[in-house]
């Protein structure tokens, strides 16, 4: 597993990431190898000259319960359809979860609908208000406050996550 600034991101990379990224959510396609907006890191996983696991990385400062929280987001989690069942996901969030240990992050967290995998890899669901700004391709459309249910936590560096609104300070992945 290789963890890249974003700015360092070759353009073959780019290439292979949309691919995998498009294959994975196939009712979300676009033409690049980010949905809403270009994340801070980018993770691959190569077998051979096969790109066949993604996340992005999104390292930023969340609000909850009116506490600062330095969080680590995973956006566009995928493995190649080949590949999945094979360990490759699971060895990636616990490389990701061993690199987020030797850094400043408070809690890894994602948005999901598979409830079992990520529970099974340390991972809390917490169902709150969120608050984040809506972008949709490159435009601002206005703030919304609205009640999630698929949002995972996982505490890294022993912080207590309070319940309460979360305000994303920034867009929702």
């Amino acid at each position: 597993m290789k963890i890249t600034a974003e700015i360092d991101v070759s353009r073959q990379e780019h290439e292979a990431i949309t691919r995998l990224r498009n294959a994975a959510f196939p009712e979300h396609q676009v033409a690049r190898s980010y949905y809403k907006q270009l994340p801070h890191m980018r993770v691959t996983k190569y077998r051979d000259d096969t790109l066949v696991g993604y996340m992005g990385l999104d390292y930023r400062v969340i609000n909850v319960a009116e506490t600062p929280l330095k969080i680590l987001g995973i956006i566009d989690f995928c493995i190649d359809a080949n590949y999945r069942g094979k360990g490759i996901g699971s060895a990636m969030l616990t490389e990701l979860s061993d690199y987020a240990i030797t850094k400043d992050v408070d809690f890894i967290i994602l948005i999901s609908d598979l409830a079992a995998f990520y529970t099974r890899h340390g991972f809390t669901q917490v169902s709150e208000p969120n608050t984040w700004l809506r972008l949709h391709e490159h435009q601002s459309y206005g703030v919304a406050t609205e009640h999630v249910d698929d949002l995972f936590i996982k505490s890294i560096s022993g912080k207590v996550w309070n319940n309460g609104s979360i305000d994303w300070l920034g867009y929702m992945y």
